[in-house]
């Protein structure tokens, strides 16, 4: 596979824009589609959240590359057994081609459904919980047997998937905390390092190795990989404005993820001012400052980034990266 990929995001286009902005991105050398599952925006402004699956069915049939959800939540608006079958008839269409990246989740679409919203350490045992679930499922299933699973946090009656691919997809942990990322190398197939700076990138990938090598896996053979946020625009001063209307998250140097309204985040983003993205997020016209950041994250161990341009000059941002970033990585 390609070593960059690209970031859809689903929360400022529409479902069939999301689908023709990845075959534009397969055209300008971009290969393989992360498609954010989001239930609502992080913004009101930005204006959509269509169903990640629906997206993803209709986006593999118009491309080549591999593609999976960035990233799916197990165990709050979907159980992780419906997450499993779901995955596995997409692995089935598009043998492959199709991964699966999870994560511990945010209130903002995951509390949608009500009930108690746990506290972080919670969310992450449940997160690996699922990951269990799941790859029990898969590996039954492919097997032809049923199987079942009592945990602490989800149940699964005797059953198995009855549409399975050939090879079953592979489950990446998504995070940004060092912890967690040692935890995905002794539980997961894979990394996705969502969030970080650089030297925090460097620890999550360093503590994901040591957890692959405590249960003898060989973390060289496993995905790392990268969600990088850029805003690039024409112009220096259209990069930072679309920054700032855009992606005021970025700036907001506490955890997000018991935010549960995009119009209480909106509040919140009145408060954000240019020089707070200072160091989040590369922002500029200038493509070589995009390649070196790229090329910085690769060069950590990273085997494949996946970039998500945070304005909404789409089309605009594809054709230069594939003009003059992506040729010279």
């Amino acid at each position: 596979m390609g070593r960059i990929g690209y970031v859809t995001a689903t929360d400022r286009v529409r479902p069939r824009e999301a689908v023709d902005l990845a075959v534009l991105a397969e055209a300008a050398g971009f290969n393989g589609s992360l498609v954010t599952d989001l239930f609502q925006p992080w913004l009101p402004s930005l204006g959509q959240a269509p169903n990640v699956w629906a997206v993803l069915g209709a986006l593999a049939e118009h491309t080549s590359g591999d593609f999976g959800p960035g990233m799916a939540v197990p165990g709050h608006r979907v159980h992780p057994a419906a997450l499993a079958q779901s995955s596995a008839t997409l692995a089935a269409l598009h043998p492959g081609r199709h991964f699966l990246t999870v994560s511990a989740g945010e209130a903002l679409s995951e509390h949608v459904t009500g009930g108690y919203w746990p506290e972080a350490p919670e969310r992450i045992n449940r997160l690996f919980e699922a990951v269990d679930l799941i790859k029990r499922l898969f590996a039954a299933s492919a097997a032809g047997r049923d199987v079942r699973f009592s945990g602490d946090h989800f149940q699964l009656e005797t059953t198995r998937l009855w549409t399975m691919p050939d090879v079953v997809p592979q489950v990446l942990v998504a995070t940004g905390g060092p912890v967690t990322a040692k935890r995905a190398g002794r539980s997961a197939d894979g990394l996705l390092a969502v969030g970080v700076p650089y030297d925090q990138a460097a620890l999550v990938i360093d503590r994901f190795r040591i957890g692959a090598q405590e249960v003898g896996k060989d973390p060289a053979g496993m995905p790392k990989w990268l969600h990088l946020n850029v805003s690039w625009a024409e112009t220096a001063e259209a990069a930072l404005a679309q920054a700032l209307e855009c992606y005021p998250i970025g700036a907001m140097r506490f955890a997000r993820g018991d935010l549960r309204s995009p119009a209480m985040i909106e509040q919140i983003a009145r408060l954000v001012r240019p020089e707070d993205l200072a160091g989040r997020l590369p922002i500029s016209e200038d493509p070589d400052v995009h390649r070196a950041e790229i090329q910085r994250y690769l060069d950590l161990g990273y085997d494949r980034v996946f970039v998500h341009n945070v304005g909404r000059n789409h089309a605009a941002f594809l054709t230069a990266f594939g003009r003059d970033v992506l040729p010279s990585l």
